[in-house]
């Protein structure tokens, strides 16, 4: 997300109100201070809403990190799987067996995944499993998470 532009907007908004005053020097510099200090409360403004799609993108993907990163001065989202536990998720035993057929392809894919994640792939497909046994049912529609103040 670039800000510069949003305050570039912004102040060519105040700029374009300001010309109505026809000319009167002191209004169009009451604008220019005003346009200048705005920008930082435009640029926070900024920071707090990208952190709140942040909160809301990592409500829907609960099987993912999402995080708030600065990139070159301007917030962008992160998003990356979660790490992978190689772990049983309980004290359960492993006795149980499933016996799944899958295309070669599909295969490949989750033997490369788990050689990636540095599992072996049957603790990569039970990880896998589990998460997605265990995802909550998705909510539909908007959900505010975080408020603030302008």
């Amino acid at each position: 997300m670039q800000v510069q532009p949003i305050i570039n907007a912004v102040q060519a908004a105040l700029a374009a109100q300001g010309s109505l005053a026809g000319g009167d020097v002191a209004v169009e510099e009451a604008i220019d201070h005003l346009s200048s200090a705005l920008a930082p409360a435009i640029r926070q403004a900024a920071m707090e809403l990208a952190e709140q799609a942040a909160c809301e993108v990592r409500a829907q993907l609960p099987d993912r990190t999402v995080d708030l990163v600065l990139s070159d001065g301007d917030p962008a989202l992160r998003i990356a799987d979660a790490a992978v536990t190689t772990e049983p998720t309980s004290n359960e035993d492993l006795d149980a067996r499933i016996t799944l057929r899958v295309p070669p392809s599909l295969k490949s894919l989750i033997e490369d995944a788990a050689e990636t994640a540095g599992a072996s792939v049957n603790s990569w497909v039970l990880d896998a499993l589990s998460r997605r046994a265990r995802k909550p049912a998705q909510p539909h529609g908007f959900r505010m998470t975080h408020s603030f103040d302008l």
